[in-house]
């Protein structure tokens, strides 16, 4: 697999970091906005080619896929247009704001019979798996609470009322896209798409949520999904039933670092719990390596099963993403 960036930020640096460790990839060319910008980033990865007109990098041959991260409102613009070259995609998270954009990004793939995948490295992760694994251990589950709140490095610049692309509207800029995905995707990955979203933040000056919870109601069952680039806190997810929790560390914003078992002893109420947490996680390559792994392995075994089911997570969130954005509620 040979394959063109769409994008220089911090992000595409971690990406062709993980495609150079997984065998079959390989990072061909590079495109940004401008030449010069394009030129410092090639050599600094030590790639040879370099783009600033992408319609150039989409008509070289010897590029079979593109990886598109550039600011979320430019995803469902530049992924089509790769698509319609003939190029695989693999489109960073939040994939698109609509459910009708999505729609079409995947009904494009299939006419031209490539595929496209959402950069979302939770659900590919080991220890994201033995979470599954173990959800039977739980008891009847009643309450996931997720957690990524990050203090964007650009919210400074935010409360000076300069807008970047993160705190833009137009640009599908905002707590719920940028991180909150990340919750959602945990949450649907193992439990599917709920019956009814809620979603309460806090709105700034230009109207973008830099803070916020998305509430999904299961029949039995609540997830709090919480996402913030205005305050910080530990990036944990809960998962808690009735006969036991799994606390997951940095779970959230995609790494899933450390797994572990918490029991619940209602018989030792009022007395000194010595018990211990079970360490069930394991030791991880670079996280970003593994979603690396299976586009990979889905486009050479042609596993359509696999991509179908990553499609359709995929569509949920987006459809949940779009009825939050929708929704007016704020505090």
């Amino acid at each position: 697999m040979k394959v063109g960036t769409i994008g220089s930020g911090v992000i595409v640096d971690r990406m062709i970091e993980a495609m150079k460790m997984t065998p079959g990839m390989e990072v061909s060319a590079i495109y940004s906005r401008t030449l010069a910008r394009a030129q410092e980033f090639a050599r600094k990865h030590q790639v040879s080619k370099y783009y600033d007109d992408l319609d150039a990098m989409l008509k070289d041959e010897k590029l079979d896929t593109i990886y598109v991260a550039s600011p979320n409102g430019l995803h469902y613009l530049q992924s089509k247009k790769a698509l319609l070259a003939g190029k695989h995609v693999i489109c960073e998270k939040p994939f698109v704001p609509t459910v009708e954009e999505a729609k079409d990004l995947f009904a494009i793939a299939k006419q031209k019979g490539v595929y496209i995948f959402e950069a979302i490295t939770t659900i590919h992760l080991p220890n994201y798996q033995i979470v599954r694994s173990h959800l039977k251990e739980l008891g009847d589950i009643k309450l996931i609470q997720c957690n990524f709140s990050q203090y964007s490095s650009r919210y400074e610049k935010y409360k000076a009322h300069e807008v970047t692309n993160v705190f833009d509207p137009a640009f599908a800029g905002g707590a719920l896209m940028d991180i909150n995905v990340y919750c959602l995707h945990f949450v649907i990955g193992l439990f599917g798409k709920p019956d009814t979203v809620q979603y309460v933040c806090n709105r700034g000056f230009n109207g973008v949520d830099t803070s916020g919870t998305v509430l999904l109601s299961y029949p039995d069952m609540l997830a709090l999904c919480t996402g913030a680039k205005d305050s910080s806190s530990p990036n944990h997810v809960y998962i808690q039933g009735d006969q036991g929790t799994i606390r997951v560390y940095g779970s959230s914003c995609g790494v899933c670092s450390h797994v572990e078992i918490l029991p619940t002893k209602g018989d030792m109420i009022g007395k000194k719990d010595t018990s211990v947490a079970h360490d069930i996680g394991l030791d991880q390559k670079p996280h970003m390596v593994y979603e690396c792994e299976d586009f990979l392995s889905i486009i050479q075994n042609r596993d359509c099963s696999s991509y179908e089911k990553l499609c359709k997570q995929t569509l949920d969130v987006v459809s949940i993403l779009e009825e939050c954005q929708k929704q007016s509620t704020t505090v």
